[in-house]
């Protein structure tokens, strides 16, 4: 009768560490909620054609670029890859989006022979498209899609510290990354913007006036003297 109570007894203690052992390992593996609209605000209107392309690029932490594949299998054929991004620190948006790259990686081998590329970041990222309850597909999820040839930021540049400095604020990681992978800046130059931000079909949006918007001014200030600002759009 001691042996059967001192085996339940076991067994009760023995269960009750494995539940508590799962359930820490659960609570350590949940995925965190991100925390939304880096700038504490809703997307602007989907009629602010170059504002919600800015918004959306800046407030993305990744994007997934096609290239043209020089894999022998499938040499030639459209690729994707995703990539960290930065278009500028939190504080100063350019509109360019910028990647810590490595030779050894698929994109910068498809680049090094065709480095004409199409970057594409969704309205998803933010999380804002799931509390509107909208499928990721849903055309009032914004995609933009950025089309262009990819260079690198010749380093020592003014350019290069600001870009490398943006990346590395939005992904600390970068920092520890493998110091034997020659890694290197990089950005798009943008040749052509498509946007499906709307039911009716992809916009298109004109580069110049794309990189003039003054995004950062207007993020960071108050809806009420937002009419005080004269912006070219």
């Amino acid at each position: 009768m001691k042996l059967a109570l001192f085996l339940y007894v076991t067994l009760c203690v023995l269960n009750l560490y494995v539940n508590c052992k799962w359930t820490a390992r659960e609570a350590a593996n949940e995925i965190p909620t991100r925390k939304p609209y880096k700038y504490g605000s809703n997307p602007p209107p989907h009629t602010e054609l170059i504002a919600m392309a800015r918004y959306t690029l800046h407030n993305a932490d990744w994007a997934s670029i096609a290239t043209v594949s020089t894999l022998p299998a499938i040499e030639g054929f459209p690729f994707t890859n995703v990539k960290s991004i930065a278009d500028g620190d939190i504080k100063n948006s350019t509109g360019i989006p910028y990647f810590y790259m490595s030779p050894l990686d698929f994109t910068d081998k498809d680049l090094s022979k065709n480095n004409r590329a199409t970057v594409l970041v969704s309205l998803e990222e933010t999380r804002y498209c799931e509390s509107q309850q909208w499928d990721p597909e849903d055309p009032r999820c914004t995609r933009l899609m950025l089309s262009g040839i990819m260079k690198k930021v010749k380093e020592g540049t003014p350019e290069y510290t600001f870009a490398k400095g943006a990346l590395f604020e939005r992904h600390p990681a970068m920092a520890d990354f493998p110091p034997d992978h020659d890694w290197f800046v990089a950005k798009l130059k943008i040749a052509q913007i498509a946007m499906v931000d709307y039911f009716g079909g992809a916009k298109y949006i004109p580069v110049k006036d794309y990189l003039a918007y003054n995004y950062t001014q207007i993020a960071n200030t108050p809806r009420s003297q937002l009419s005080l600002i004269s912006v070219k759009i």
